[in-house]
């Protein structure tokens, strides 16, 4: 697995610093240290009692850490925070609840076109074709297109994979690794995901209705990128589309749908996320920074392309045409992305049928909490990796969006 890894160059490595990060790292912790957290400290009552949010002050800690490191690191430091990805999958995959099946899990797919994981095929103890599963998972991780890759979602992954399994359905996932910013701009990651969505159709033989693509965050973005690009060609790859029908559904977590346009919620919300508004406007720049340098001016600049941008496109995009027959959507009360998401989702509702675009609200929940539970706190990782597969406990967020697919599918 290391090996494989290290033959595939094209993502930048998750660990290495220069001394120019070093600097910002010791620059960040004295600010953290002697601003940052006696204000947080100062303020937290205010925000506890005027806001709708109620967490608890360790959560409000958490957050607030995530947001401020966020907005104060460089990619590199986020990356380096985030640690290499196959620390992540050798912790997973030596732990008791996989090791008897590790040779089952997290299968590289590595193509000109595209790279990317098998996470399960099928089953976790008896794999088979993924053409044999009821529904196949094209999964595009988060992490802003600069951060995170398929290891560092392995965990949330295989607990969605559990929650299916354990209802009686056969699953497949595929993780893409798309590239990331700035090293690799838009539309490269269009590129990508329109390859590994054609791989899973023409080479694994998979009915479109038994595709799900689903998506957190950035991945979200990217979700709904593929899906205008099936219905209507991006002209910057205009013949990758060919022929390629809807996926069977879609699953969006905390999806980013704007990249310049900032509703109530991010002044709102600003306080209780672990995301901050001039954190997403430098990462919408560096995300689309190749891409504007091969304009020949700033003016053929299109922030309002409906190839990324899903709010308020020009021109508007068919919402009907372009989404498959059910969409699942999630957003935590407490993230800046609300009102956004909140808003997109009464929009789509209005096109298709009411029931066939469902809103769930994580009260008091922050951006893609559902993923942040299998990453934070060591004590719940390592009760849920000492178990058992299939005993239905452990990260019941994660859970419940299986426990949502199946559901979907079935009505």
């Amino acid at each position: 697995m290391a090996d494989a890894r290290a033959q595939y160059p094209k993502n930048p490595h998750f660990g290495s610093l220069h001394m120019s990060d070093y600097l910002l790292l010791a620059y960040s912790a004295i600010r953290i240290l002697v601003w940052d957290l006696p204000l947080f400290f100062v303020t937290y009552p205010y925000i506890y009692f005027h806001t709708a949010a109620r967490s608890a002050f360790n959560d409000y800690l958490r957050r607030f850490l995530i947001r401020t490191t966020n907005k104060l690191f460089n990619p590199a430091l986020i990356r380096w925070a985030s640690r290499p990805g196959d620390q992540h999958v050798v912790t997973i995959l030596s732990s008791p609840r996989y090791e008897s099946c590790r040779k089952n899990i997290y299968h590289l797919v590595l193509r000109p076109d595209f790279a990317g994981y098998w996470i399960v095929q099928n089953s976790l103890t008896d794999p088979k074709p993924p053409s044999a599963s009821d529904v196949t998972i094209l999964f595009l991780h988060g992490g802003g297109y600069f951060c995170s890759s398929p290891a560092h979602y392995l965990l949330f992954s295989l607990r969605l994979a559990e929650s299916i399994l354990d209802r009686g359905l056969a699953v497949s996932i595929f993780a893409l690794d798309y590239s990331l910013a700035p090293e690799h701009s838009y539309p490269l990651q269009l590129a990508e995901v329109t390859a590994a969505y054609k791989y899973i159709l023409d080479e694994k033989q998979i009915p479109p209705e038994k595709i799900i693509v689903a998506g957190d965050s950035a991945g979200g973005h990217l979700a709904l990128s593929l899906l205008v690009h099936l219905d209507k060609p991006n002209p910057l790859i205009p013949d990758s589309n060919k022929g390629l029908p809807k996926p069977g559904g879609l699953v969006l977590i905390s999806p980013c749908l704007s990249l310049y346009h900032e509703p109530p919620s991010y002044v709102s919300n600003a306080h209780t996320d672990i995301l901050s508004a001039p954190f997403l406007r430098r990462v919408a720049d560096q995300f689309l920074d190749g891409y504007r340098k091969t304009l020949a001016t700033n003016e053929d600049f299109d922030k309002n392309s409906p190839y990324f941008e899903f709010l308020s496109p020009d021109p508007p995009i068919d919402w009907q045409s372009v989404l498959p027959p059910w969409v699942w959507t999630s957003a935590g009360a407490d993230e800046v992305f609300f009102d956004a998401i909140k808003t997109w989702v009464t929009t789509v509702q209005e096109k298709l049928r009411k029931d066939c675009v469902v809103f769930h609200v994580g009260v008091h929940r922050e951006h893609v909490w559902q993923y942040l539970e299998t990453m934070v706190g060591a004590g719940k990782k390592k009760v849920f990796l000492e178990g058992k597969i299939g005993d239905g406990k452990g990260f019941e967020e994660a859970a419940k969006i299986g426990k949502s697919i199946i559901e979907r599918m079935q009505s």
